[in-house]
């Protein structure tokens, strides 16, 4: 009888875990990639030879498996984006770090040429970021990608986590079986068991509630039958947002609260990153926004760039530039709708937006299905009243709607994009887009805007949830 070859099985009984395996061997072969790119078009200019640079191959070979380990970027649990984008980024530096340096230390620098050393470190810096997530949209869904996991549940929150796992496959977790925790420790013994039975290589994720305590008693016994454990505790919906590192403090575990943005270097650093990127952003759309502007003048009559106003870093009020994507008499316009359509207020009133908006104009539907209109926003990045990355910028009616999240609000400037509008937008609801901006104020990093404005023209050319 013939046996259907399968590679991750082979994998598996190599005790490779399919996922980790695949994954450092795309970051591998995408830095020779991009090294190989670089150097033949270097050729075109002549002065180079590809012969001398073959040794570098098996360099990278051997180095890019080793400094992505030690940067955990193959560990079972994977980092958060951002925190992946970081270490990417500083892997691939490494790498053509150690091999800069060995060129001096062999005195043959000079043979080389060091621009294209340079370039094929910046370009794998966007390209390995970029290879990871095509590589979780091809396979994040299959069996074999992630780790199998067991819930054992004494929060009763298990089919809720369950669910959640399943329909965000890029945590890397997969729920094969779910089950109560008993209190009797034969029992607990007993299922455990039975468990690593049926899933020798699973990963036990244990919830609680803080009503019902996982000591160390049973924690010690739920890792005697798993290789790894995962204890999830209870905290309240505040405690939810802050990215906590658990410190090791002797007898006492302690988790840390990082407030980067009380930070006044970061601040400055922020700013920045934006005019940095926003200065020849703006010199590289000027034509296209000339040319936005003038098939608004044609489509409607009124003016192409539309201010509105918004609450801004500190709570005071901002103008912010928009183009124009309804008709010149909007407000009277919804006044009248919304009094002939008397159900569509409900929706009015809980998310501002109406998803068949019938003041918006031809030009102005396709500005909004693409995020064009916000392009002049970069004039209020310019001049310091927004970020490119912050919290959504909100209206004076939609202050009551943070409730305590307002005052985190108020500590950046809102963005031009932000975790918001690469997590769905639209197609969220308002407490997770409120959700959302208070997790990217408690804990924002350069990295996470990075990642941010990295995923933003995917969402953009999708466009996903926008309307």
């Amino acid at each position: 009888m013939l046996v259907k070859f399968s590679p991750t099985i082979f994998l598996r009984r190599a005790g490779l875990p399919p996922q980790q395996f695949i994954l450092c061997l795309g970051d591998t072969l995408t830095l020779l990639f991009v090294s190989a790119l670089v150097l033949l078009a270097r050729t075109l200019f002549g002065g180079v030879e590809l012969g001398q640079y073959a040794w570098m191959a098996l360099f990278i070979l051997v180095l890019m498996p080793v400094i992505g380990f030690l940067f955990g970027l193959y560990q079972t649990l994977p980092l958060p984006p951002y925190r992946e984008l970081r270490s990417l980024a500083l892997s691939a530096s490494m790498v053509f770090a150690l091999l800069l340096l060995s060129l001096f230390a062999g005195k043959s620098s000079m043979t080389y040429s060091r621009l294209a050393l340079l370039g094929a470190w910046g370009l794998s810096c966007l390209a390995l970021p970029g290879w990871r997530y095509l590589a979780r949209r091809w396979w994040g869904r299959r069996r074999w990608w992630g780790a199998p996991l067991i819930i054992f549940d004494r929060s009763r929150r298990g089919r809720a986590f369950w669910h959640y796992l399943k329909r965000n496959p890029q945590h890397g977790l997969l729920p094969c079986d779910i089950m109560d925790l008993p209190d009797d420790r034969e029992q607990l013994a007993a299922r455990l068991s039975a468990c690593a039975q049926r899933h020798p290589d699973a990963i036990a994720l244990v919830l609680h509630d803080g009503t019902h305590d996982v000591d160390g008693g049973y924690l010690s016994l739920v890792s005697r039958y798993f290789g790894k454990t995962l204890v999830v505790p209870r905290f309240d919906a505040g405690m939810q947002h802050f990215w906590l590192t658990p410190c090791d403090l002797g007898l006492h575990t302690g988790l840390l609260v990082k407030q980067n943005l009380r930070s006044r270097w970061r601040r400055r650093l922020k700013r920045l990153l934006d005019l940095g990127i926003c200065l020849p952003l703006a010199v590289i759309l000027l034509l296209p926004g000339l040319c936005i502007a003038l098939a608004i003048r044609l489509d409607s009559p009124g003016s192409a760039i539309y201010r509105q106003r918004r609450i801004g870093q500190g709570g005071r009020e901002i103008r912010i530039c928009k183009f124009r994507t309804m008709m010149s008499d909007a407000d009277a316009a919804l006044a009248r709708f919304l009094e002939e359509r008397p159900e569509l207020r409900a929706e009015w009133e809980r998310d501002h937006k109406l998803r068949q908006d019938p003041r918006i104009t031809r030009v102005g539907a396709f500005l909004r299905k693409t995020s064009l209109d916000e392009l002049p926003q970069l004039i209020n990045v310019l001049v310091g009243d927004m970020s490119l990355v912050g919290p959504r910028p909100i209206v004076e009616s939609e202050r009551k709607k943070y409730g305590h999240v307002y005052e985190n609000y108020c500590r950046v400037r809102p963005g031009v994009t932000g975790l918001w509008q690469v997590s769905g937008r639209n197609n969220t609801t308002y407490e997770e887009r409120v959700a959302l901006d208070n997790y990217y104020v408690t804990n924002w990093s350069v990295w996470m805007d990075l990642w941010i404005l990295g995923k933003t023209p995917f969402v953009v050319l999708t466009g996903y949830g926008a309307y």
